[in-house]
């Protein structure tokens, strides 16, 4: 095991052609003595192009990355108060892109995460965070299954509104939300004023 329970080593789908286990390490950074305990989860390490680059979760070892620069876009000042874990809700990394699939991405991710759901349990039990932020639709639907309620919507238009929802995942409490994929994130128009309110309600959770 790695950080948290995330796995260095995993033979699961070794019958599996498409997926393997490659070296992709969690994100974890304790930035400052804080209270705060944010968990992002992404969907899966694999990536279009410049796989080599990539030696962590969502890239966020590099300050200055598209996806650093997005977090602090979102968290504004507060982005430097909070502890931050980055995981994926599927550990393979594949040699298509699930979403360019024909399944769609979370139909294809759908029996891998079977294997990788003991994982996400095991770390939110261990890093025990106090918000839960999932990236992209597919996250989000696969990310609800092991919720303890079922209380949070299944599609992303009623999910994604900025109001954060309580949660928790076998007795572990925390505040959830589900957040765009940052590729979607600047082209939301079917999602109106739902943008500003996830941003207001991203904030006002820290004052």
């Amino acid at each position: 095991m790695n950080d948290f329970g995330y796995p260095q080593i995993c033979d699961l789908c070794k019958d599996v052609d498409e997926c393997n286990l490659e070296v992709v390490h969690p994100f974890y950074e304790k930035r400052v003595e804080s209270n705060i305990r944010l968990m992002l989860i992404g969907q899966d390490p694999t990536i279009f192009k410049g796989r080599n680059k990539v030696k962590t979760v969502l890239m966020l070892d590099k300050e200055n990355g598209q996806i650093s620069r997005w977090l602090r876009n979102i968290f504004d000042d507060q982005f430097d108060q909070v502890s931050i874990y980055a995981t994926n809700i599927v550990k393979c990394t594949f040699k298509v892109p699930p979403s360019k699939t024909l399944e769609g991405g979370f139909k294809y991710l759908t029996p891998f995460f079977k294997n990788c759901k003991k994982y996400v349990v095991e770390e939110i039990g261990l890093y025990k965070p106090h918000l839960v932020m999932t990236l992209g639709e597919s996250t989000h639907k696969l990310f609800r299954t092991v919720l303890d309620q079922n209380n949070v919507p299944q599609k992303m238009q009623q999910a994604f509104s900025g109001n954060l929802i309580r949660a928790s995942v076998q007795g572990v409490s925390f505040d959830y939300t589900p957040c765009l994929h940052i590729k979607t994130f600047r082209v939301a128009d079917i999602y109106g004023d739902a943008v500003k309110s996830f941003k207001s309600g991203i904030n006002s959770y820290f004052k």
